[in-house]
C-alpha cells in the first residue's frame, strides 16, 4: 500500500499531468491543479515548492513511464529490426491514446524550456535517452550497413521525432506509419 505522502505526490502529479498536457503549462494555474486534484492548497506546496518543480517532475515522471512503456511494447519482439519497427507501432498507438496531441516533452519545451535550466536539461536528458535508446537497438540490428550505425541512428530518430509532431498537426498515424515504412526500407 502506498504510503500517504506519494498517494498526494501520484494525485498531484496525475492532476498536473492531464492539464499540462491538454491545456498546456502556461494556461494551467495552481488554483486550478488544487482543485481538480481535490486537495489543500498545503498539501500541493509541501510536495512542490513552485510551479516550476511541479513542471520538473511531471517531465521527469513522463521520462519514466515513457522509457518503462516503450521497453515493454518491444520486449516482446525477439528480431532486432522488428524492435526498431515496433517503437513506431507504439508511438503511433501512443498518438492515438492521445488524440494526435504530440510529445509532452515537446509541448513543455514550448511553453517553458528557456524558463528554468532544470525544465531544458529534464527535457533533454530525455531526448537524449531516446537518442540512446534507439542507437543501442541498431547496433544489434544487422541493418543492411547503407548507412553507419550512427547514421541510422539518427535518421530514426528524427523520422520518429518528425513524425509525431506531423501526425499531432494532421490528426493522423499517416506520418508515422510512413516513416516506419521509409526506415523498414534502410534496414
Amino acid at each position: 500500500m502506498k504510503q500517504r505522502g506519494q498517494a498526494v505526490t501520484d494525485k498531484i502529479l496525475d492532476t498536473a499531468g492531464r492539464l499540462f498536457y491538454a491545456q498546456g503549462y502556461n494556461n494551467t494555474g495552481i488554483n486550478q491543479i488544487i482543485e481538480e486534484a481535490d486537495i489543500a492548497k498545503a498539501s500541493l506546496y509541501k510536495h512542490f515548492e513552485t510551479k516550476t518543480d511541479l513542471l520538473v517532475a511531471y517531465i521527469q515522471r513522463a521520462h519514466e513511464r515513457w522509457i518503462s512503456r516503450l521497453e515493454e511494447a518491444i520486449n516482446n519482439v525477439t528480431d532486432p529490426k522488428e524492435k526498431l519497427l515496433a517503437m513506431f507501432d507504439h508511438h503511433l498507438e501512443r498518438q492515438e491514446v492521445r488524440q494526435f496531441g504530440g510529445c509532452p516533452f515537446i509541448k513543455a519545451n514550448d511553453e517553458a524550456g528557456t524558463d528554468d535550466p532544470r525544465v531544458l536539461a529534464e527535457i533533454q536528458a530525455a531526448k537524449l535517452h531516446s537518442k540512446k535508446f534507439i542507437k543501442e537497438l541498431v547496433a544489434k540490428s544487422e541493418h543492411k550497413k547503407i548507412m553507419t550505425d550512427e547514421e541510422l541512428s539518427e535518421t530514426i530518430y528524427v523520422m520518429l521525432e518528425g513524425s509525431i509532431v506531423t501526425a499531432s498537426v494532421f490528426k493522423s498515424p499517416d506520418a508515422i506509419q510512413s516513416a516506419k515504412k521509409i526506415i523498414k526500407k534502410l534496414m
